[in-house]
């Protein structure tokens, strides 16, 4: 068969258009990565179980199931410390029940530290996580050192430092943490137990801070005559009852909802203090087991939970209170309270540093701090 010198320039022509607009390598990845992924959620249907242990609220796996009908979540909520007690017994006596996680900054460790985890960045499977350019700051974001293993996908303004009783306040006096050591407010203060949740993590920031640091969480605990409560609302009653005139290491949505009850409460604004505010990973971090007893659901449940919808439902999901700024650029964030909202050319303490996390020379301040109270 014989091609005229024109038609051959024409094909030759549409050759290289075809290959220019559809390169051959990326359009049969971009194939063969959207086969993998129905491959992977056909094989979840069949497994037709995930289970994801967390603190907190779970009522976005309902929106998950809307999704994906053949997958049942099954929610195991618990404290973050119970959360991973529970996973190392089970493990010990070789049972490998659960598939994701997500847990507070020091129980994700623990989680991570006992080689209990796969890597999560070769898990992310939908194009739409894993681009970067969806992300704060144009990249994932994790709380381990190998940047792999605990994914952070939210982070507010750290609005749980402290509230206050607005009668007996005056927050335009604070313009630095160490306003909170004048002698005047000893005795006026109530906090968190900081051996547990916020008072731990609380505690944390104050130490790692660099403008902060072990003088300043020693004197607090030392010099103030605070009083402590493992009860976040029995301590924000006392505040609205004048009991304090402020709760340290609070639940911020306590706060706003006693505040919109009417009662003389607020949250302290840190983004005032001078010493730099706290990028808090409200929620903490997702981390994948090792040895997931449903393997595809796991990946597809995570996937789902970092997609754009996922997020959605997360920073819209009801018992949050609005304090979850997700770290995706890509979706709307009115649902997140004004003070918890990250601001552009802003300047954030990162709380999930992994260098944050070793947790003894904390533990001893604090402890040596409570026997002094004895």
């Amino acid at each position: 068969m014989l091609i005229s010198n024109g038609r051959m320039g024409y094909l030759l022509l549409a050759g290289v258009l075809i290959a220019a607009v559809f390169p051959g390598d990326a359009l049969s990845a971009e194939t063969a990565g959207s086969s993998d992924w129905e491959k992977t959620v056909r094989a979840a249907e069949q497994e037709g179980e995930v289970v994801y242990s967390a603190s907190g609220s779970h009522r976005f796996l309902e929106e998950f199931h809307r999704h994906y009908p053949k997958i049942k979540p099954t929610s195991v909520s618990a404290s973050c410390n119970n959360v991973v007690s529970r996973i190392m017994t089970e493990r010990r006596a070789g049972k490998y029940l659960a598939d994701v996680v997500r847990c507070g900054m020091t129980s994700a460790h623990s989680l991570y530290r006992g080689k209990t985890l796969q890597p999560i960045d070769t898990a992310l499977s939908l194009p739409e996580v894993r681009d970067p350019s969806k992300w704060w700051q144009g990249k994932h974001h994790y709380a381990d050192p190998e940047g792999r293993y605990l994914f952070v996908s939210g982070a507010s303004v750290y609005a749980r430092f402290a509230s206050y009783n607005t009668e007996l306040v005056n927050p335009a006096e604070f313009k630095s943490y160490w306003d909170l050591l004048n002698p005047k407010w000893k005795g006026k203060i109530v906090a968190t137990d900081p051996r547990t949740g916020e008072g731990r993590n609380g505690s944390r920031f104050l130490y790692y801070n660099p403008d902060l640091g072990p003088n300043y969480l020693r004197r607090l605990l030392s010099e103030m005559d605070l009083t402590y409560s493992r009860d976040y609302r029995q301590a924000t009653d006392w505040l609205a009852q004048k009991r304090f005139a402020f709760f340290l290491f609070s639940q911020s949505d306590d706060t706003l909802t006693a505040k919109q009850q009417g009662l003389s409460v607020q949250v302290l604004d840190t983004t005032r203090l001078k010493e730099g505010v706290g990028l808090d990973p409200v929620g903490g971090a997702y981390a994948l087991m090792d040895k997931p007893a449903h393997p595809n659901a796991a990946k597809v449940l995570l996937n789902w939970m970092l997609s754009r919808e996922g997020q959605i439902a997360l920073q819209r999901d009801p018992e949050a209170a609005g304090r979850n700024d997700s770290l995706r650029i890509d979706i709307p964030k009115d649902d997140v309270h004004p003070m918890m909202r990250r601001r552009d050319g802003a300047k954030y303490l990162i709380m999930w540093n992994p260098e944050w996390m070793e947790m003894k020379p904390v533990d001893e301040i604090v402890k040596q701090a409570l026997e002094q109270k004895k």
